[in-house]
C-alpha cells in the first residue's frame, strides 16, 4: 500500500510539475515558454546536464503546450533527510551553476535546497525554470536572501546552537535573521560567523522596518562592474557557507566498526565472506542498507555494481558515511533518517511532499538489516510481525537480516530488565513472522551467536 504522489507543483509561475510513472513531467506557463525553450536549447545547458549538474530533459512541444520530460529520480530525499556536508554540496553546486551561468548570460532567480536532489552522493539541480536572462548591468543577486534563510542560516545555527537540520522541515522559506538574533548570544552575535548573515540584517530591519531589508532593483551600471560584483558576493557566500558547516562532533555510533567488542576479527571476516557469496550470487541492481552505520556493507554492495541507498538515523554517521561514499565516488545515497520514525508527507494539502517510506516501497532487489531489527524490538518496541511487514513491501525480491540473540551482550544492554517480555524472543519467533511474507534460502550462525538469514519475497 503506497500513498498518493505528491501534488502538482503550484508555486512557480513558469510552469508545474508532476510525476506519472518513471517520468517528472514539467508543464510550461505559455509566458515563459520562449525564455524556457532558449535555455533548454542552449549549449550552456546542454552541458550541465552531459556534466550531471542538471537533470536530463527532453522537449515535448504538442499542440496543447510545451512540456519538459525528466527522468525521476529513483529515490528523491529532502533537506531535512540530509547531513551538513550534503547542505554543503547542494549549495556549492548552487552556487558554482549561479557563477557559471552569469558568463554564459543567464542567473539563477531561486536558490533553494528544495531545487536539489542526489543521486548517489551527487547533488543535482532539478529545476530548469530557476534559469532566467541576466540583464547585464545588474549588480543584484535576487535570490540572495532566499540563499542565506535557506541555506546558510540552518547549517550555522547546527553549528552555533547545534538545531538538527532536520527543522527545515517547518521552515519552507528557511529562517529570518531577526529570530535568529533573538536565540543566540551576545558573543555569537558578534562572531565573524554570524554578524553578516544574522546580526546585520537584524539590526538593519529593526532600525529601518522590514521594507528596508527588501532587495531593491539596482540602478544600471557598467556590465563588466556589476558582473564583478555578482561573482565576489558568490565567492563571499561560498566561503561564508564553508564556514558555517558544523564541525565533526561523535557520537554513539559514528565510531561502531572501530569498538566492536562483540566481534573477532575471525566473525567480521566470516560475516563479510557470506555478504560477499550473497551479493555475487543475487547481482542486486538497487540495494537499501537499513541502519548502514560506517556503510560497511553498503560500500561492498556498491563495489559490486549496486545502486545503494543507506538509511542511517545518527547524524555523525550518517554524515561520515556522506562523505566517504563521495571521496571515494561509489553509488551510496545516505539518507539520514530513523526506519521506525520515518518522515512525514509534508506541504499544502500534506501533499506536497511524500513520506518516506512509499519512496522506498518496491524499489529495491536487495535490503540489508544487518544487527537493526533487536533495536527495533526493544528500543521501539514494534513487534516482528509489522517489522517483517514492512520488508516485505520495501524489498523486490530478497532480504538479509543478522539475528542478534537474547542472549548477546548487545541485546541485553536494550534489554533493560524487560526479560519478561523480550528475554525468551529466539529466531524461530522471527520465522514464524516470515510465513506467508518470505521463505528462507540459507542461514549462517556466526562463533558469537548470531544467525545471518537470507529471504526471498514470497
Amino acid at each position: 500500500m503506497t500513498s498518493a504522489p505528491p501534488c502538482p507543483t503550484f508555486r512557480d509561475p513558469s510552469g508545474s510539475l508532476r510525476l506519472e510513472g518513471d517520468l517528472a513531467i514539467r508543464e510550461i506557463h505559455t509566458s515563459a515558454r520562449e525564455e524556457v525553450l532558449e535555455f533548454v536549447n542552449s549549449r550552456f545547458c546542454q552541458r550541465l546536464q552531459k556534466r550531471g549538474d542538471l537533470v536530463a530533459a527532453t522537449i515535448d512541444d504538442a499542440p496543447d503546450g510545451l512540456r519538459l520530460l525528466h527522468p525521476r529520480v529513483p529515490v528523491p530525499t529532502y533537506p531535512w533527510e540530509w547531513t551538513p556536508s550534503m547542505w554543503l554540496a547542494a549549495a556549492e553546486l548552487t552556487l558554482n551553476l549561479c557563477e557559471e551561468a552569469l558568463s554564459e548570460g543567464w542567473i539563477l532567480k531561486d536558490a533553494t535546497p528544495l531545487n536539489v536532489l542526489f543521486i548517489g552522493p551527487r547533488p543535482v539541480l532539478v529545476d530548469f525554470l530557476s534559469f532566467e536572462r541576466y540583464k547585464p548591468g545588474s549588480s543584484i543577486w535576487l535570490a540572495y536572501g532566499q540563499y542565506v534563510r535557506t541555506f546558510e542560516l540552518p547549517l550555522l545555527m547546527n553549528r552555533l546552537l547545534h538545531w538538527p537540520l532536520a527543522l527545515s522541515f517547518f521552515k519552507r522559506d528557511g529562517y529570518e535573521p531577526s529570530d535568529l538574533y533573538q536565540a543566540i548570544g551576545r558573543t555569537q552575535r558578534f562572531s565573524p560567523a554570524a554578524f553578516w548573515p544574522i546580526t546585520l540584517p537584524a539590526l538593519l530591519e529593526k532600525r529601518n522596518g522590514a521594507a528596508a531589508s527588501t532587495a531593491q532593483p539596482a540602478k544600471a551600471k557598467d556590465p563588466g562592474l556589476a558582473l564583478h560584483v555578482l561573482k565576489r558576493m558568490l565567492a563571499s557566500l561560498r566561503k561564508r557557507t564553508r564556514r558555517a558547516l558544523p564541525k565533526d562532533a561523535g557520537s554513539e555510533w559514528a565510531d561502531y566498526t572501530g569498538t566492536l567488542t562483540h566481534y573477532t576479527p575471525e566473525q567480521s571476516a566470516q560475516k563479510l565472506e557470506w555478504m560477499q557469496q550473497v551479493l555475487n550470487e543475487l547481482h542486486p541492481e538497487r540495494v537499501l542498507d537499513i541502519g548502514a552505520n560506517t556503510g560497511e556493507f553498503s560500500s561492498l554492495a556498491a563495489g559490486m555494481g549496486a545502486q545503494v541507498v543507506a538509511l542511517e538515523r545518527d547524524a555523525a554517521t550518517a554524515e561520515r558515511l556522506f562523505c566517504m561514499s563521495r571521496a571515494k565516488n561509489l553509488s551510496i545515497q545516505t539518507v539520514h533518517a530513523d526506519a521506525a520514525r520515518p518522515t512525514a508527507a509534508a506541504g499544502w494539502d500534506n501533499n506536497e511532499t511524500s513520506a518516506l517510506l512509499p519512496r522506498l516501497e518496491g524499489r529495491f532487489d536487495l535490503v540489508l538489516m544487518l544487527a537493526v531489527i533487536h533495536h527495533l524490538l526493544l528500543l521501539e518496541q514494534i513487534p516482528l510481525g509489522p517489522i517483517m511487514e514492512l520488508c516485505h513491501r520495501i524489498t523486490r525480491r530478497y532480504l538479509v537480516i543478522e539475528w542478534v540473540p537474547a542472549t548477546d551482550p548487545m541485546y541485553q544492554s536494550l534489554m533493560r530488565g524487560r526479560d519478561t517480555l523480550y528475554g525468551s524472543i529466539t529466531e524461530a519467533d522471527l520465522l514464524a513472522a516470515c510465513v506467508g511474507r518470505f521463505q528462507l534460502l540459507r542461514q549462517l550462525t556466526l562463533s558469537n551467536g548470531r544467525v545471518l538469514f537470507l529471504f526471498e519475497r514470497a
